[in-house]
């Protein structure tokens, strides 16, 4: 499958961003994001789930994760970098979404067992 990479330069250098939605909850939607950016000496990437609330009548949306709750894994893909660029980011970025079917079996079976564990 293919994914769509955004990027944007903040306050910590360049970062690229990919996400899937993994369905519908009664807070929102749930979306798994894979995000590059620097990690220490290098880059690394790291996958993390939250619930996307869209406020339209506000304009305003919000992330939500529950911490130590919510499906997370970092270090895929960590690279050593000396100039963290845009291009060494979504090069890195790339390398990282050839796992990305896998961690979104992951994450999906993650909260098909946490589901089950309620029941």
């Amino acid at each position: 499958m293919t994914y769509e990479i955004k990027t944007s330069k903040g306050l910590y250098g360049w970062r690229a961003e990919s996400t899937v939605t993994l369905g519908e909850t009664p807070e929102g939607k749930r979306v798994l994001e894979l995000t590059t950016s620097k990690y220490g000496k290098g880059l690394s990437a790291s996958v993390s789930v939250f619930i996307y609330k869209d406020c339209s009548s506000s304009g305003f949306s919000s992330k939500t994760t529950e911490m130590f709750g919510d499906f997370y894994k970092n270090g895929i893909s960590t690279t050593p970098c000396n100039r963290v660029t845009e291009k060494a980011v979504i090069e890195v970025h790339k390398h990282a979404l050839q796992h990305m079917d896998d961690l979104v079996t992951e994450a999906k079976t993650f909260y098909a067992d946490r589901e089950a564990e309620t029941l």
